[in-house]
């Protein structure tokens, strides 16, 4: 009898075990490019385990409201842990207030600020006074506001999280002063053997110092920097990573112009599955015990017609 009861309990705390720590160690892990590309380019990556979510960018302004808030309510996502705002560009930073202000909660709010000077440079990717803003109302809406530095780890659980490979200020570089595009902070989404990296707008000079520099960007998929428009990371980039799929985050009008032809004929020659939000709208990678799958929310015959 004893003997029976003790191989019981056995049983029933290997179950409980089983139940609590293996099953939402091993759950899915989502990552969703939000589709705010339909007038204007942009980012915003909603990354999921266990009912615990990251947000990597949130978008312009424009969009931000009519598209991102929206998804967010739409799948009952009312606390996000952190906001990773990549660098200071509008098309990136441009939804963090209206987040705020649709009552979801932000624990914290990581992004780094540039100088006057910087932003002056570059006065038309955004403007210092919103930055100023986005301070003040994470102190309204009792956000954490941090900075963001290389080795930050966002963690779901020791099987899955995001990891800051890489980050500059635009000034302090191993190739001097950069664009703000080259202040991205480049990141790496683990889920066991799955890797897929996200690179905000890195530019040509720190791409290409990575490139040849670091051993540490080979991953599954990759997030393609710029929108896949002028001015982005080099090639050579691209092959360090080694990708089997790209995201671009761009609407139709961009992918398909003048700006995005080389990168166009790159994934193409490179026979890199592409996929983009102009025309995909939301695209998800789901990733469950070392392999993943894709989905999105259209399924478009083509992308860009040939002789584009």
């Amino acid at each position: 009898m004893k003997k029976t009861y003790l191989i019981v309990s056995v049983i029933v705390l290997l179950l409980v075990y089983l139940l609590f720590y293996i099953k939402p160690l091993y759950a899915k892990v989502t990552w969703t490019s939000v589709n705010i590309c339909h007038t204007i380019q942009g980012d915003a990556h909603l990354v999921s385990k266990n009912n615990k979510h990251f947000l990597i960018d949130t978008g312009s302004h424009r969009e931000a409201p009519l598209y991102l808030v929206p998804f967010l309510k739409k799948h009952h996502i009312d606390t996000i842990e952190a906001i990773l705002i990549t660098h200071p560009h509008f098309d990136h930073y441009g939804g963090v207030v209206d987040i705020l202000e649709a009552n979801i909660t932000v624990k914290k709010i990581y992004m780094n600020m540039p100088t006057k000077e910087q932003m002056h440079k570059e006065w038309w990717g955004g403007e210092y006074k919103h930055l100023i803003t986005i301070q003040k109302s994470a102190k309204k809406y009792h956000s954490k506001l941090l900075p963001i530095e290389q080795g930050l780890k966002l963690s779901f659980d020791a099987r899955s999280f995001i990891d800051i490979l890489y980050i500059y200020d635009g000034i302090h570089t191993p190739v001097g002063e950069t664009s703000i595009n080259d202040m991205s902070a480049i990141t790496m989404l683990v889920d066991g053997k799955n890797k897929f990296i996200l690179t905000g707008d890195l530019d040509k000079n720190i791409g290409k110092y990575l490139a040849e520099h670091s051993k540490k960007l080979e991953a599954n998929m990759l997030k393609v920097p710029h929108h896949g428009a002028t001015t982005l990371a080099p090639h050579s980039f691209f092959k360090a990573v080694s990708p089997k799929e790209v995201i671009v985050t761009a609407p139709k009008k961009l992918w398909c112009s003048q700006r995005c032809k080389d990168t166009r004929a790159f994934v193409k020659k490179e026979h890199y599955q592409t996929y983009v939000n102009g025309f995909h709208g939301d695209i998800t990678v789901t990733s469950y015990n070392n392999k993943y799958i894709i989905t999105t929310e259209k399924s478009p015959k083509e992308l860009c017609k040939e002789g584009q």
